[in-house]
């Protein structure tokens, strides 16, 4: 039987600075890690016999005669977020048993307030809706510094970027002032930092300088300056970012894109890196697929809900459009200095002051590693504009069944302007919208045994590679 109920205060407004980083989303759908702030406290407070939690945006419309007349209520707001869940738990086991209302602070601010039974907890909603306060409250004091304050942005700052979705092979930890990237991969961290000092000067301007490089028995990593503002793949997943930031964010990008180091190759050499970059690396990695044991769950989800018979299938569509697409178009066979992962993960941008800057590059360890095609960089974005590879990171999709009992794709964000101005660039900048795109196809089918650890993402991936085949398709 209930006896406590968390009541999670999510009818608070986000307002100021706070929304250049959440949009239109409220504290409590705001997401970290794919899931909504709600979520996550719903998963702290399920282990917890007793007590129960709903969220609540309105509270005109909240009915407190479903509860039972001695229910403790636990009023929170959704601005304060829990960081430490363990002393959090400790503290609903210890309310459960309070005999007196409670204020619940941390470190001086208010952050809810506990109610010992229904009739006191109507009083303080009356005052609450009107007043917003939490000054009715007449009781004991607790003062636990375990709560972050959502509503100030330099702690919203620190407390959402500290949730970088790094894959499970990275790991980050830092401070208010730095940020140490660390992994069991030491060649891969070898390369990220060493690729920084071997750029041209003109090009170091645009990157998060690393420093102080170790190694030791069991991994590697480096440390950089926390950046001041949130990676653009926050934002954009939060709808904080609109059409004029957007084209703002593109300004910047293209002009980096056409001020990188670049040289004259010959077409034997162009073609080497082409073949490199979008078709046997694709190979490889589908190879690296079909080998780890969750293949066969991916492999009968193919299977039985798209047109394909095979991952194999898949590949085969897409290097038959490659072969046809090359053929007809002709590109100027150059090659540049590249980052090799330009996506809005990993692009730091603000928008008070218009400055960008890149981090986690695909790294190098000699200057022949930092040469490139020019479209892998533009397809990398392309990926997060046009083929919403953030959305993923987030969970912010799903995969239904349609009427023909065959997988379909839903991503909750609508991109169709995104997609319009992005072509704009792509036309102002020389490049390509059709090879873009099937580029980032090849990015997707490549991406796949890397996120092997999320069988439902990977199959997401598979749909979306046949979507932006089709769209190819149509388009050759």
């Amino acid at each position: 039987m209930t006896k406590l109920v968390v009541v999670y205060d999510d009818s608070i407004k986000v307002e100021g600075r706070v929304k250049t980083i959440l949009g239109n989303k409220s504290f409590g759908d705001m997401v970290l890690k794919r899931r909504t702030m709600f979520t996550r406290l719903k998963k702290m407070v399920q282990p917890i016999k007793g007590v129960d939690v709903v969220v609540v945006k309105n509270f005109d419309r909240f009915d407190l005669n479903i509860f039972t007349s001695d229910t403790i209520f636990f009023h929170l707001k959704a601005s304060a977020a829990v960081v430490a869940p363990e002393d959090f738990a400790v503290l609903l086991e210890k309310i459960v048993f309070t005999k007196n209302n409670i204020l619940v602070k941390n470190n001086d601010m208010v952050v809810g307030s506990v109610l010992k039974n229904r009739t006191e907890y109507a009083r303080f909603l009356q005052d609450y809706i009107h007043q917003g306060t939490f000054s009715s409250v007449k009781g004991d004091v607790i003062d636990m510094n375990i709560f972050a304050d959502l509503t100030d942005y330099n702690t919203l700052l620190m407390f959402i970027s500290s949730g970088f979705d790094a894959r499970f092979f990275n790991s980050l930890q830092g401070d208010a002032y730095t940020v140490t990237k660390r992994s069991a991969d030491k060649k891969k961290m070898k390369m990220e930092y060493s690729y920084y000092w071997l750029l041209p000067d003109a090009m170091k301007n645009w990157m998060v300088m690393p420093y102080n490089y170790t190694e030791t028995e069991n991994d590697a990593s480096y440390t950089m300056e926390r950046m001041p503002m949130t990676d653009i793949a926050i934002r954009w997943t939060h709808g904080a970012i609109d059409n004029v930031e957007l084209r703002n964010i593109l300004d910047k990008t293209f002009y980096f894109l056409a001020h990188r180091v670049e040289k004259k190759v010959s077409g034997e050499e162009y073609e080497k890196t082409r073949n490199c970059l979008y078709v046997e690396k694709v190979k490889k990695r589908v190879g690296e697929l079909k080998r780890k044991p969750e293949y066969e769950i991916l492999a009968q989800l193919i299977k039985s809900g798209t047109e394909f018979d095979s991952i194999d299938g898949i590949v085969e569509f897409y290097l038959e459009l490659f072969s046809k697409i090359i053929k007809k178009r002709k590109v100027l066979p150059r090659s540049v200095i590249g980052h090799g992962d330009v996506f809005f993960a990993n692009m730091l941008y603000s928008k008070e002051l218009n400055l960008l800057r890149l981090i986690d590059p695909k790294g190098a360890l000699t200057e022949d590693d930092l040469w490139t095609d020019p479209y892998y960089d533009v397809a990398k974005l392309s990926h997060s504009v046009c083929g919403n590879y953030d959305f993923f990171n987030t969970g912010s999709y799903g995969i239904e069944l349609d009427k023909d009992m065959c997988f379909i794709l839903i991503v909750h964000y609508n991109n169709e302007k995104a997609k319009e101005i992005f072509k704009e660039y792509l036309a102002k900048n020389g490049y390509d919208y059709v090879l873009v795109r099937l580029y980032e196809a090849s990015l997707f089918l490549s991406m796949l045994p890397l996120h092997i650890d999320n069988i439902h993402k990977v199959f997401g991936f598979v749909l979306n590679a046949i979507g932006i085949l089709k769209e190819v398709e149509a388009n050759v």
